[in-house]
């Protein structure tokens, strides 16, 4: 099994075939490599005297320790919501923190999936990244390639499906499908693993950090 940028179809087929706190740890997963670029937009506004708790990171932090647990506090997640949503510095948002943006949102999805752990909503963390790199990659492009404005919609998909952080990303996905359908249950060793595998040395999916 292979996904396949774009098709969430196909994501929704293999992620039925999972459990409800299956799923969230595949969106965990899909939001470590996503949460850099939240760090990153952390560290520079304190630079410009944001001095709040980042409340995004405990709460992916609190994610995985229900998925060690076995099963979710829903108090505690419907707080961390009200205190992700009460707490993201707006303020200092700009064109040029999208990438932040999208790691909050797909964060706030995640925690929303503890709650209501439905394929879509896991689709919906998803669509996050798949955005980010289109976002991101598109950008790249926009400023390498004299020709890219000139590019019709598809021939731009079929241009970022292909490049080198989609198609590693989309890797990922696959084997970590794959893992969570053979691994019955989420043992500490395999949580361990997953977590750590969507590190990629400290750096996001686009390589940032």
């Amino acid at each position: 099994m292979n996904l396949k940028y774009g098709q969430f179809d196909i994501l929704e087929r293999e992620l039925e075939k999972l459990s409800p706190l299956h799923q969230v740890a595949f969106s965990a997963a899909c939001c470590e490599r996503l949460y850099p670029h939240l760090d990153i937009f952390v560290r520079e506004i304190r630079k410009e005297g944001w001095d709040e708790e980042n409340f995004f990171r405990a709460a992916l932090d609190v994610i995985w320790q229900f998925l060690a647990a076995g099963e979710v506090d829903a108090a505690r997640v419907r707080q961390l919501i009200s205190d992700c949503e009460d707490n993201y510095p707006h303020e200092y948002e700009s064109e040029d923190t999208p990438e932040s943006q999208r790691s909050a949102d797909a964060i706030d999805s995640t925690l929303i999936l503890c709650l209501e752990p439905t394929p879509k909503q896991t689709i919906s963390v998803a669509k996050q990244v798949d955005e980010t790199l289109f976002e991101y990659i598109n950008y790249l492009y926009e400023n390498e390639d004299d020709s890219w404005e000139n590019k019709s919609h598809q021939e731009m998909l079929g241009a970022i499906a292909s490049h080198p952080f989609t198609v590693r990303e989309m890797g990922k996905q696959s084997s970590d499908l794959q893992r969570l359908q053979s691994t019955p249950a989420l043992t500490p060793e395999f949580l361990h693993w997953l977590r750590t595998s969507s590190e990629n040395g400290g750096k996001s999916l686009l390589d940032l950090s």
